[in-house]
């Protein structure tokens, strides 16, 4: 109903309508997978037709949804600590925060174990991240993003909460793509980036 009429003109511009966002956290479609935000029980089965009538419409919807729900939530949900679930997956169902993946980068894709180029520097109660991503998803329009860094201390890949609005935090967007033309792929450089040790997902 809402979708539909404006998602070519939008392809056509490249630009992602974020006048949906709203209603879809309204619908609760962000927030079904985890028990501290779903309205009702629901199973994967479920959730897949939810994606598969998303994507009937537009896969740059669905893409935004999945994400949100799947990689940034699932990201918290799994690796962060009990206050971190408590704090953030309300904010991500409710639509008040918008994420971001940062996994990829430009001379590594998902290889994180080994391929990952983007550090993480202990330096007191803060993390400064330092490094490039490529291919991410949201990346413009995204109000916090996972990023995900090699620890200089120890080697292991460890992730982050980060507001894109801290210092050193840039995304710029990756332009004439022919495929998911909505979906605001992005270059982000990390530019020594701090963020507090209570940002970093702590399982």
């Amino acid at each position: 109903t809402e979708v539909k009429p404006i998602v070519n003109d939008h392809w056509a511009r490249a630009e992602f309508p974020m006048s949906v966002v709203k209603g879809l956290a309204g619908l609760g479609i962000f927030g079904l997978p985890y028990p501290e935000t779903r309205s009702f029980e629901s199973s994967a089965v479920f959730r897949g037709w939810v994606a598969i009538e998303l994507a009937r419409v537009d896969a740059s919807i669905a893409t935004l949804v999945g994400m949100q729900h799947g990689l940034v939530m699932g990201a918290i949900s799994v690796a962060g600590s009990d206050e971190q679930r408590a704090e953030w997956l309300p904010k991500f169902a409710s639509g008040e925060a918008l994420g971001c993946f940062a996994l990829t980068e430009p001379l590594s894709g998902s290889d994180s174990a080994r391929g990952l180029r983007t550090t993480a520097t202990r330096d007191g109660d803060d993390w400064v991240l330092t490094g490039p991503k490529r291919w991410i998803g949201n990346g413009t329009l995204a109000t916090h993003a996972i990023v995900w860094a090699k620890s200089t201390d120890d080697g292991e890949v460890k992730g982050f909460i980060v507001p894109t609005a801290t210092p050193g935090y840039s995304a710029t967007k990756i332009e004439n793509k022919q495929a998911l033309r909505i979906v605001q792929n992005a270059d982000i450089e990390l530019a020594q980036v701090r963020v507090p040790e209570a940002n970093r997902l702590q399982k």
